[in-house]
């Protein structure tokens, strides 16, 4: 035990002097690295994600300007934390709306939000014996609806606030069921502001707010029925475009976002189909492949999304500066090399790419970044407790939540892959001697 408090004072200090300096990097990833680990250490703050909920987002570049919309608000949540004092908060989403949700440690607030309108909505904090009434009415309600409906997991989205939890638990409590408990076949009911399938065939979302026998209706719908059209749809478009996808293209998977409708789903199937007759789509790598209803992203070298109604043209046009199959290959061949060559070096890190949303080409130019500073800093050592260096697209917004939360950040030192060398040195001379 002594050990871990000993680990964890150091981290502490270490990240008190981080602070102080986050704000002398550019990259925007970076700082947000270190703004977050601010905001663990001094108050607490658990889990921080940017944008959560925002999904109409555009093409991979716009994720840019959000990214930085994110750190705005970081900083002003960090200032009224200070000025507020004692509030406790176990995760914080930058968003576009003030909310309260997931009980009363977890909030959502605006990226633009004054840091007036901020300490005005921490201050608003319930009483704890407010907070332990509504948690006890919340278990009592979920105590009923269990003594009728035997469903394995039942809980509220943080897409919604507290008192909209609160409406959709009464609303299942009274529904009336005839004789004994009646058995769910859906694994996952999740009380949200929209309604449908949820993360896969056994999982289903129903609106808070929905009438009583339209919320009956949806508990008792046979999951696989549900399900059924959508295997349906996936067969046909698989016997229709099995040419287009596995031969022209070497598609590894695709597949529809559950927010589409089916025809929205052909659509934009469809399109890449009529794509797929072009002859540089067909040298480029193709992995995974969604299309969604918002967005259009370049993830890696194969994985993509596609916004449904995207025209043909526009599809094969922004798709043109994927990386081709014969760059991809040279390129992942040779950051494995690299990786190599960084293996058991005088900084004491172990240096790696992030497995998912990571180009090969970024991921090289990373290594390369890396080794030119071990080399010309011979004499640099990694405090303890960092043992590994990630490299991370520091442009894509779920990478960069995934840096922010991951499991490991008190022993992994996570960097933009696009930092270029000064800021390389910059970042890792905090973590250093």
């Amino acid at each position: 035990m002594s050990y871990i408090k000993t680990v964890l004072l150091v981290v502490f200090f270490i990240f008190v002097s981080l602070n102080e300096s986050f704000s002398s990097t550019s990259n925007k990833f970076n700082q947000l690295i270190l703004a977050k680990s601010s905001l663990e250490f001094k108050f607490g703050v658990r889990s921080v994600e940017c944008f959560p909920f925002n999904e109409n987002i555009g093409f991979t570049e716009d994720q840019i300007p959000l990214i930085e919309r994110c750190l705005q608000g970081i900083k002003i949540f960090e200032s009224a934390l200070i000025k507020v004092g004692k509030v406790q908060i176990h995760s914080v989403g930058i968003s576009t709306r003030f909310l309260r949700t997931g009980g009363f440690n977890t909030i959502l607030i605006p990226w633009d939000a004054s840091l007036e309108e901020i300490g005005s909505f921490l201050e608003g904090l319930p009483s704890k014996s407010e907070q332990d009434h509504f948690l006890e009415k919340i278990s009592a309600l979920k105590h009923k609806i269990n003594r009728k409906f035997r469903i394995f997991s039942l809980y509220c989205s943080q897409r919604i606030s507290n008192k909209q939890c609160m409406s959709g638990y009464k609303r299942l409590a009274l529904i009336d069921i005839l004789g004994e408990a009646e058995s769910i076949k859906w694994q996952e009911v999740i009380l949200d502001d929209r309604q449908g399938l949820g993360k896969d065939s056994h999982s289903f979302r129903i609106k808070y707010d929905t009438p009583l026998e339209e919320m009956r209706k949806a508990l008792h719908q046979d999951p696989q029925q549900v399900w059924l059209p959508r295997k349906n749809m996936y067969e046909s478009i698989k016997s229709k475009y099995k040419q287009a996808y596995e031969k022209r293209l070497q598609i590894a998977s695709y597949f529809c976002s559950v927010e589409l409708t089916e025809k929205n789903c052909l659509d934009g199937l469809s399109s890449l189909g009529e794509a797929s007759k072009n002859q540089d789509m067909r040298m480029k790598p193709w992995g995974e492949v969604s299309i969604e209803k918002y967005n259009t992203f370049i993830k890696d070298d194969f994985d993509v999304s596609i916004r449904y109604d995207l025209p043909v043209n526009k599809l094969v046009d922004y798709f043109s500066s994927k990386t081709n199959r014969v760059e991809a290959t040279e390129n992942a061949v040779l950051a494995e090399k690299l990786q190599k060559r960084t293996l058991n070096n005088s900084s004491g890190l172990r240096a790696v790419c992030d497995l998912e949303g990571m180009r090969s080409r970024l991921c090289v130019k990373a290594f390369k970044d890396f080794i030119s500073f071990v080399s010309s800093h011979r004499d640099y050592r990694a405090k303890d407790p960092w043992t590994n260096i990630m490299f991370v697209d520091g442009t894509q917004i779920n990478r960069i939540n995934f840096a922010l939360n991951s499991s490991a950040r008190h022993s992994y030192i996570y960097i933009d892959a696009g930092s270029g060398l000064e800021e390389l040195k910059s970042h890792l001379m905090r973590f250093g001697n």
